[in-house]
């Protein structure tokens, strides 16, 4: 698949993050341009201190690959295993990728949504039945409350422990600016408001952050994206980075009809 040839596309996630993504991008024929936007940070202590209330909840939920193994690891520090800490209790994930995450882990995922949200979430949750007790969730220390909002309203108690959060790497910007001013940069993914934000101010300049194509991974992000005055001209189909190689070679094969 050549789809995206001779095009130069800028990775906003975190560095390790980015070097997943390279063989994909280089698959659609495109050239990946690594730009860390986010820089994770455990929070063992946090995450510590929440897991005391994990006997009182029968549901567990993770909504992205990063609190699995920043929570696996933290276990692995103790002697224990994900698995045998989440044994017997109900796992529900945001998506995909993140049951492939917990799969490394021997854990049995039981709830994957249709589409990868919390609101696809709270649909499987009405489906498949509410959490008989408590549900844990496990996330970044920022991000939507959708599904703890719709379940507490329903009666369930929602324990929301955090155990990353995302800041904004202080790595220099010299090379990737003059890059963008002298138009190599064709496109740049961005798959959360977080990594919009971040680039936004890393760039520190938005005519500049708006030379390439901008590309967003959900209609939501691209509601945030512009409201951080970035000019969003494609919008995946659905949340992955997939669907973004895909709507980026649709979006350059309409312009070149």
């Amino acid at each position: 698949m050549q789809r995206l040839e001779g095009k130069h596309v800028l990775l906003t996630r975190t560095v390790h993050q980015n070097a997943e993504l390279d063989g994909l991008v280089r698959h659609y024929g495109a050239e990946p341009v690594m730009f860390p936007c986010l820089e994770m940070q455990p929070m063992a202590d946090a995450a510590t201190s929440g897991l005391s209330m994990l006997d009182e909840c029968s549901d567990v939920v993770f909504s992205s690959s990063n609190a699995i193994h920043i929570l696996a690891q933290l276990f692995i520090d103790q002697g224990l295993t994900l698995a045998s800490v989440l044994a017997g209790k109900r796992i529900a994930v945001v998506g995909t990728k993140t049951a492939e995450a917990l799969k490394q882990y021997h854990v049995t995922v039981d709830l994957v949504p249709r589409t990868s949200s919390q609101d696809g979430l709270v649909e499987v949750y009405l489906k498949h039945g509410l959490p008989r007790s408590g549900l844990m969730f496990f996330r970044a220390d920022e991000g939507r409350e959708a599904l703890a909002t719709a379940l507490t309203s329903r009666g369930v108690m929602v324990v929301m422990v955090p155990v990353y959060r995302m800041t904004r790497p202080t790595s220099d910007c010299t090379a990737i600016k003059a890059a963008l001013a002298n138009g190599v940069i064709d496109a740049v993914l961005l798959g959360s408001a977080k990594a919009a934000h971040n680039y936004k101010h890393r760039i520190n300049d938005i005519n500049l952050a708006n030379q390439p194509v901008i590309v967003v991974i959900s209609d939501k992000l691209a509601v945030a994206a512009k409201n951080e005055g970035l000019n969003v001209q494609v919008v995946a189909q659905d949340a992955s980075f997939e669907s973004m190689l895909d709507a980026l070679s649709a979006y350059y094969e309409s312009i070149s009809s």
